[in-house]
């Protein structure tokens, strides 16, 4: 019998809110079943006051269904509901539907248990279908205060944030950082900065966070084919315990009619799309490169593409939770339009990479300190984007930032 992937949650109608609420933020672990079908399921929460949002992965215990849901929520005393709004990624039989879970606290962990259930206004989850769920997240000891940067300091009382330290000193950080100015073609118009951008960068990685030189590879005016090369050297030699950073900076170009958005190397020409490197081609080569966590940079026209954008909430616990989950994430210097040769975008992501001063700070928690800037001094009014590389294997993490000790 086929089975349905309840992906999940909260009650649309009015309630009664309790004044004294219960903390569910963070990561949850659980399960969930629906007839003789059961799914392993991840929670992440965040909570302000009574409302909750985040997402849930499910993955069923044979491996043919799996997804990933967006929810609203409420706390209500210690019920929770919990509402969808929409799938991230569906593979097999998905439903979205309501949940109703209670808390409850033991020796060592938390607990919430209950219910998921259709309802008529979700029109993918029949009323008749429903299943239990239960998750569990453990007690951990309370994380430091956060600074004005948005980020928990870490010292010797932040026992998370010391851990998570410790266990990323162990893990290897890769780079491939690309910067192309010179193009041949005489109808592509070279560029002046993406070079030097790209060395900045690779020098600021290199001197003042954990990346090896040894493990950064920099291409200047790379063709398709080393681009191609490199990218099957790092697919060799990264493991699921390292972290890869891509920097692609040069030109970019969208084709309406294929609805794609391409890099173009040092050797493309616009007569011909055959030396042209497609979204769908990295994007392939994020998902098969087995990294723990996968962070694209690119500072090029049409770059946002490859996207969508999100938001996270974080501290060290929170650091922890997203660096548990893999990530494939890409970090874009705007939309679906043209960028200036002269990059806003990488003076203001060099610049807050320089200036803060946390040990450990996330991708996003990075883009986020520096896209209104981003915004206000650009000549044409660029929105940089920051969220998940569809359909190559994001399960909600984030790339983690470690400053040199």
């Amino acid at each position: 019998m086929k089975s349905l992937l309840n992906l999940f949650l909260v009650s649309l109608c009015a309630v009664s809110v309790a004044q004294d609420l219960v903390d569910v933020s963070g990561q949850w672990n659980g399960n969930s079943n629906f007839l003789k079908a059961n799914f392993s399921v991840t929670t992440i929460i965040s909570q302000k006051g009574s409302q909750l949002e985040g997402y849930s992965i499910s993955k069923s215990m044979n491996g043919r269904d799996s997804s990933k849901v967006v929810f609203n929520g409420i706390v209500n005393g210690k019920t929770i509901k919990l509402f969808p709004i929409r799938f991230d990624y569906k593979t097999g039989a998905a439903c979205l539907a309501n949940s109703v879970l209670q808390f409850t606290e033991g020796k060592d962990q938390y607990s919430l248990e209950g219910k998921w259930k259709g309802d008529l206004r979700l029109t993918t989850c029949p009323p008749a279908v429903g299943g239990n769920l239960t998750l569990y997240k453990p007690k951990m000891p309370k994380s430091e205060p956060l600074t004005s940067n948005g980020v928990a300091d870490i010292n010797q009382a932040d026992d998370i944030g010391n851990a998570l330290l410790n266990e990323l000193g162990k893990r290897r950080y890769y780079a491939l950082i690309i910067g192309i100015d010179d193009y041949p073609d005489e109808q592509i118009q070279s560029l002046d900065n993406p070079v030097g951008d790209a060395m900045r960068l690779s020098e600021v990685l290199v001197d003042e966070y954990s990346f090896d030189r040894g493990d950064v590879t920099i291409l200047k005016n790379p063709s398709r084919e080393a681009i191609i090369n490199s990218l099957d050297r790092l697919s060799q030699s990264v493991t699921d315990k390292d972290n890869l950073l891509i920097f692609y900076a040069g030109h970019g170009i969208w084709n309406e009619q294929l609805n794609q958005g391409y890099w173009l190397p040092s050797d493309a020409s616009l007569k011909s799309k055959s030396h042209w490197l497609s979204n769908s081609t990295i994007r392939d080569y994020v998902g098969g490169i087995r990294s723990k966590h996968t962070l694209l940079i690119s500072d090029a026209c049409f770059s946002g593409g490859i996207l969508k954008e999100r938001a996270v909430f974080e501290d060290s616990r929170a650091i922890l939770e997203l660096y548990k989950l893999p990530s494939r994430k890409a970090m874009t210097s705007g939309t679906l339009k043209t960028v200036p040769d002269q990059s806003v975008f990488i003076e203001y992501l060099i610049k807050n990479l320089k200036t803060n001063s946390a040990p450990l700070i996330s991708a996003d928690q990075l883009f986020r300190t520096f896209k209104i800037a981003v915004i206000n001094n650009s000549p044409n009014g660029q929105v940089p984007q920051y969220g998940p590389i569809t359909q190559a294997g994001d399960e909600g993490g984030d790339f983690i930032f470690m400053r040199r000790q």
